[in-house]
């Protein structure tokens, strides 16, 4: 959860300044479906900035991470899949791209596994 809140305030002071022109509604164009460099650079700011804020996957992480927070809270195990595919995301994400918070993510994913196979130990011992 605070990796997503974390993203979307970082990196929505960056893109402060591409707020207006979103309300006029200039993201609305089929230009976002030309390449980068066919781009004005103007429209390819304002996208990037989109993508890395409400765009991007800050607010479903914040949203999982919620999740699993009040399946904790029910005792309910959460599904190993989903601790396995956050981990591989964040391993090929932080080896494509350095500095960032990817590495961080790769921790949490450990420890959502280690969780899930203690709450799996836990269970089986007790039935």
């Amino acid at each position: 959860m605070a990796l997503g809140v974390i993203h979307m305030i970082a990196l929505g002071m960056d893109a402060r300044g591409e707020f207006a022109g979103w309300m006029k509604l200039n993201l609305w164009t089929l230009d976002h479906w030309q390449p980068f460099a066919a781009q004005s650079s103007p429209l390819a700011v304002s996208g990037a900035a989109f993508w890395s804020t409400l765009g991007s996957c800050a607010v479903p992480l914040f949203l999982v991470g919620y999740m699993l927070v009040d399946l904790a809270k029910r005792c309910t195990i959460v599904p190993a899949f989903v601790g396995w595919g956050l981990l591989v995301w964040m391993l090929v994400a932080s080896f494509v791209m350095q500095p960032s918070g990817f590495p961080v993510g790769v921790i949490i994913a450990i420890f959502l596994l280690w969780g899930i196979r203690r709450q799996h130990h836990s269970r089986t011992t007790a039935a």
